[in-house]
């Protein structure tokens, strides 16, 4: 049986958790019950079937949820897939817009499916691996960001945004080599500077 103690023991408040990090205490259903009664008793909130957190609470603001990409990247690690941010979540995350996207969308080589949470959805859309051959998660992030704006639409000052951020990731080198895998356009419009 799974308890409150138990669940702080093994996870941090804020964090994301899953039935499954507490099967080895019990059988599914008895585990899966527990996580209802303390989700009932306000102990622990429900984000999705079978996805939990323990929750980080503010005077002011009340429980504060994960963010959208820290629930990605638990189901990422739980089902061993590798996702990248697409689309205005990389724009987001590298700060070319300041609008928060209430689809989130991923590529993976995990599960295709949608997960709501709240008002927001957080979309795994499959991918080929080629896709997913760049390790390098600042790289992945300035290529799916580019492709989302589009060769003909990339101003000078979001490529100036862009070195910025390279440069003060102190990873100038490795993402110049990564660019190698990226399409040709983008290659130009990053190293080409």
């Amino acid at each position: 049986m799974v308890d409150l103690e138990t669940i702080e023991n093994k996870v941090n408040k804020g964090e994301v958790f899953f039935i499954s990090d507490f099967t080895n205490l019990g059988n599914y259903e008895a585990t899966r019950k527990s996580l209802q009664r303390l989700t009932k008793d306000g102990y622990i909130e429900r984000i999705a079937k079978g996805i939990y957190f323990l929750p980080k609470k503010n005077e002011q603001l009340g429980v504060i949820y994960p963010h959208a990409e820290q629930i990605a990247k638990a189901i990422a690690k739980r089902d061993k897939a590798r996702i990248i941010a697409t689309g205005s979540t990389a724009l987001n995350l590298l700060g070319l817009s300041s609008q928060i996207p209430l689809k989130v969308v991923f590529l993976t080589d995990g599960t295709a499916r949608k997960i709501k949470v709240g008002k927001h959805t957080i979309e795994f859309k499959k991918t080929n691996p080629k896709n997913l051959s760049i390790k390098h998660q600042l790289t992945n992030l300035i290529i799916q960001a580019l492709k989302s704006i589009g060769e003909k639409n990339v101003t000078q000052d979001q490529l100036n945004h862009l070195q910025k951020i390279i440069d003060q990731s102190g990873d100038r080198e490795l993402v110049y080599q990564n660019l190698k895998d990226a399409p040709v356009w983008v290659q130009k419009k990053i190293l080409d500077k």
